[in-house]
């Protein structure tokens, strides 16, 4: 009997080291939705001159297993200086993504053209969660700042 405790705590450790699609190095008490980019930053950069050039943003769900679903809403906020279909395109138009249980990354991409941009005015998309759909689940890491609450895109020449 205690051989098959030993066993059952033994596969229980290997399947939780290899969930790569949970951040488990993050020790966090409560839980959270964030937003980043493929690196873990909350900021990026991207080159004017890019064309056809696809980032992908991810929402990340910290949180135990969810029997179920959590909707994310957001919204995408465009500084003066971009205009969609000139210097952008989403790869989906939608404000809101829904984590299934058992799921706790969900891209977003965003498709760069080349187009040089003004450096007088604001070239940024800003990625902003606005609500969740469980009052147990913060927006962004906990903490005053809310930290990873946005992500902030810029394209420079």
């Amino acid at each position: 009997m205690k051989l098959n405790n030993v066993i059952a705590a033994i596969a229980a450790l290997l399947l939780a080291a290899s969930c790569s699609d949970r951040p488990d190095d993050l020790l966090f008490k409560d839980f959270f939705v964030c937003v980043q980019d493929e690196n873990g930053s909350t900021s990026s950069r991207v080159l004017a001159s890019s064309n056809n050039l696809v980032m992908t943003y991810y929402f990340q769900l910290v949180s135990e297993k969810r029997d179920t679903p959590l909707k994310v809403d957001f919204d995408i906020i465009v500084g003066d200086g971009l205009t969609e279909g000139v210097d952008y395109v989403l790869q989906r138009d939608i404000r809101s993504i829904e984590f299934e249980p058992g799921v706790y990354k969900k891209p977003f991409r965003i498709n760069f053209k080349s187009n040089a941009v003004d450096p007088s005015k604001d070239n940024t998309i800003t990625i902003q969660i606005t609500k969740v759909s469980d009052s147990g689940v913060r927006i962004g890491y906990p903490g005053p700042n809310a930290k990873f609450s946005n992500h902030v895109i810029e394209k420079y020449n």
